[in-house]
């Protein structure tokens, strides 16, 4: 089935494309603000992009946006991951502003939102802990309420984002309850608050992840994001957000395009590379593997717009097949340019300058938003039907496990 766009889409597209084309450098590459200077590049886009509205085309015009609905936020992410855009405040695009918009006061929404929808700050997202990535409810951050200050204290780690931040926004927890998913507040904390201290945590693939401490940080209750004791339910909400990922299929398409022109210009033993079977199934496979991920990412976001009709999103399979595609795609290209898709970007030796070594290093780890098993969990219990273990035979199989490992 071939879904099309109506005249107003395919404007907004060409609109932004177009803007894109003027203001980016011919030899753009999906590298993110790890650096002070990469960090100034970005963010002289950003702030250019945030004047147009296009950072935030699905907020009201109030708070900086064009209040457009979700197929056209679908069109502007599809024709950012195109041009291999990497915002310094994706988080704050995607998570934060969508969170203040649902549960924040007025005075947080007034001071916040149009700050993020202009370009002008940068946000990280300060949830997973050593002992918290996918069990989001095991937080282990404390926040004690100490006169009219709370006073926090715990450690964040693999919080992803650029450079420099200006703000977090932190999940503590505030109760301890049963279940533990009661118990938990949100936060929004200034980058330079006493007590805050980062340290860098270099990852594969030229990313940088960070690892934040709070040793008796204090804030007031202004600090605080929707109700207290009920942040973990307002996370869930806010996620839904950043689920669609049409920027991700349409930049794997562009990426697959440039490696198939590729293999019609490059010649092994006296024939272009597009003629041999072995490159000519690949590159089928995954030409048909990003078509399914864009139609999931499609569906995804059709989804959302129908939420206050059909409810929460149901299942995230733009999720599945985003892992899917990342784990055996950077195999195929290395696999097609031999020897030559070890070489780092910056070697004079590199094919397409280095990308595949360096998808092939980024795609290591698919933890992001939810495990490949978490993510299967729940397709297997809202999609196929399939019954949950039960919380014994769970405990059970657990010690199991522990005890085969000593």
């Amino acid at each position: 089935m071939e879904f099309g766009f109506t005249e107003e889409q395919e404007k907004l597209r060409k609109e932004l494309h177009d803007f894109y084309a003027n203001e980016l450098p011919e030899d753009v590459s999906e590298v993110p603000a790890i650096n002070k200077e990469l960090q100034d590049f970005w963010m002289d886009l950003q702030r250019k992009a945030g004047k147009k509205g296009y950072l935030a085309p699905g907020w009201p015009k109030e708070t900086g946006g064009l209040g457009l609905g979700h197929i056209e936020v679908g069109v502007a992410n599809e024709v950012e991951g195109y041009w291999g855009i990497a915002w310094p405040d994706g988080i704050g695009l995607h998570i934060v502003g969508p969170g203040l918009h649902l549960f924040g006061t007025e005075e947080q929404k007034k001071r916040f939102l149009p700050e993020i929808s202009n370009g002008e700050r940068i946000w990280y997202e300060c949830f997973t802990e050593p002992e918290a990535g996918t069990d989001e409810a095991n937080q282990q951050t404390r926040a004690v309420k100490q006169g009219d200050k709370w006073v926090i204290n715990g450690q964040k780690i693999y919080i992803t984002g650029g450079y420099k931040p200006d703000w977090l926004y932190v999940e503590a927890r505030t109760a301890d309850t049963i279940p533990k998913h009661r118990g938990l507040t949100l936060f929004c904390i200034k980058a330079d608050t006493p007590g805050v201290t980062v340290s860098a945590l270099p990852c594969m693939g030229g990313y940088r992840a960070n690892i934040f401490y709070f040793d008796d940080v204090k804030v007031g209750d202004d600090a605080i994001v929707g109700q207290i004791n009920q942040g973990f339910y307002h996370v869930m909400a806010t996620f839904e957000f950043e689920r669609s990922n049409t920027a991700g299929a349409a930049r794997a398409k562009r990426e697959l395009q440039e490696l198939v022109q590729f293999c019609r210009e490059t010649k092994r033993n006296g024939k272009p590379l597009i003629k041999d079977p072995a490159v000519r199934k690949a590159l089928a496979k995954m030409a048909i593997d990003i078509e399914v991920l864009r139609l999931a990412a499609w569906r995804t976001a059709w989804r959302f717009g129908e939420r206050k009709r059909l409810g929460p999103l149901d299942f995230d399979l733009t999720g599945l097949f985003s892992r899917l595609n990342g784990m055996s795609h950077p195999t195929l290209k290395m696999n097609i340019l031999g020897t030559y898709s070890q070489l780092r970007m910056g070697s004079k030796y590199a094919k397409l300058a280095g990308a595949i070594e360096r998808e092939w290093q980024r795609t290591r780890s698919m933890h992001y938003a939810g495990t490949m098993e978490a993510i299967k969990i729940v397709l297997a219990g809202r999609v196929l039907g399939l019954p949950r273990i039960p919380a014994k035979l769970n405990t059970t199989i657990m010690k199991a496990l522990q005890e085969k490992e000593k």
